[in-house]
């Protein structure tokens, strides 16, 4: 049932139906009391997330003249049960303020990087290229980040309007699946040019941009027509835990295990001993990364043949370190919520928190600020 349909009214014996900006409660005949499942909030009674809770009700009662009583719901039993459910009623305070602090630092780091990017002309090429859609798509969603963390810092909620919360929620999806996408192309190319040279010459830019901005418009398109039809609620309540989520999860869990798979044959160029040019297969990690800039500055081996054990292991470890966050494999660590209600439950919120806000920076620092050029 819609907002619109709730909020229409019926004549009198009965209690209209109302939209309490997170409920939608049916007409009630005088004297009936109704009781529904809670929203996620906190002990300030701010709604903080989108699931709810079968045990711990939320009650509205029809007076005998036809109107509802003190014309507001009774959220004191899901204040208390939240609680004590949560103990630790700071937790989404701390989470919320990681992912605005740690969002803000990373706005302002990408911002001074798609700066450089776009300002420098000798900066022109192809890995850069990517780098920069990654950064637009990074910076988009850690804005969506601080939007939805903004009510429980503030207390104050947009979802009451359910347009906005429906808009915040789709480009929210929207440009963490972009970001996602734009690390799987990061892995794509570096994996073609270290390994198996499909992409000599120019990159094919017009399937980076259908992989890192068409696939996510089409299926947050799919999410939100199958949403629409068959689970039209007020802002979209519970969709974390529909089938339909996996329409976005499933090809961003895919991307990610593909670059877990980049990554792992990346660093085996590194550090096998079974082929005898492992000098210039070493150094191509070092020259993809920075492909495009003067090669007797990041390729300074071009014929060398470094030792395997004084040199590849080092190698290894440093792109290991480069690639990890910008391939985004710190996501897959944390891609399942244990839920608990526990420590460890908290413990994920706050690291997941630190992960997701703190993106931009890894990515401005690892790959424009540590550039000598």
């Amino acid at each position: 049932m819609t907002e619109r349909l709730c909020n229409e009214t019926i004549t009198d014996p009965f209690c209209a139906a109302v939209w309490d900006s997170f409920i939608c409660w049916p007409p009630l005949s005088p004297g009936e009391v109704m009781s529904k499942p809670c929203p996620q909030m906190n002990t300030k009674g701010i709604v903080i997330g989108d699931a709810t809770h079968p045990g711990m009700f939320a009650v509205r009662s029809c007076a005998e003249n036809g109107s509802w009583v003190e014309n507001r719901t009774n959220f004191s039993l899901c204040i208390t049960n939240m609680a004590t459910l949560y103990p630790s009623s700071w937790t989404p305070t701390i989470v919320a303020s990681i992912v605005v602090i740690g969002s803000i630092v990373s706005i302002i780091t990408l911002s001074v990087t798609l700066f450089i990017f776009c300002y420098f002309n000798c900066l022109k090429c192809s890995r850069l290229k990517v780098h920069r859609n990654l950064s637009i798509a990074l910076l988009l969603h850690l804005l969506l980040l601080i939007v939805t963390s903004s009510p429980v810092l503030l207390n104050v909620s947009y979802k009451h309007t359910e347009w906005l919360c429906k808009s915040v929620l789709i480009l929210q999806m929207y440009s963490g699946m972009a970001s996602i996408n734009w690390m799987f192309v990061e892995g794509l190319l570096l994996h073609s040019r270290v390994t198996v040279h499909i992409f000599k010459q120019d990159a094919p830019f017009k399937l980076y941009y259908c992989i890192g901005w068409g696939i996510p418009a089409l299926c947050i398109g799919s999410w939100c027509s199958l949403m629409y039809l068959y689970h039209n609620t007020p802002c979209w309540s519970g969709y974390g835990d529909l089938p339909y989520i996996w329409v976005i999860t499933g090809p961003m869990l895919a991307a990610l295990l593909v670059n877990s798979v980049f990554l792992v044959d990346i660093i085996r160029v590194l550090v096998t001993k079974r082929h005898a040019n492992f000098g210039g297969e070493a150094n191509q990690v070092r020259c993809a990364l920075y492909d495009g800039l003067p090669q007797q500055k990041y390729c300074p081996w071009p014929h060398a043949q470094p030792s395997v054990n004084a040199c590849g292991r080092k190698k290894a470890i440093k792109a290991t370190a480069l690639l990890f966050p910008l391939l985004g494999i710190p996501h897959l660590l944390f891609c399942i919520n244990p839920k608990d209600n526990g420590k460890l439950e908290e413990a994920y919120m706050i690291v997941n928190a630190f992960i997701k806000s703190s993106q931009g920076l890894f990515v401005s620092v690892l790959y424009c600020f540590m550039n000598n050029d």
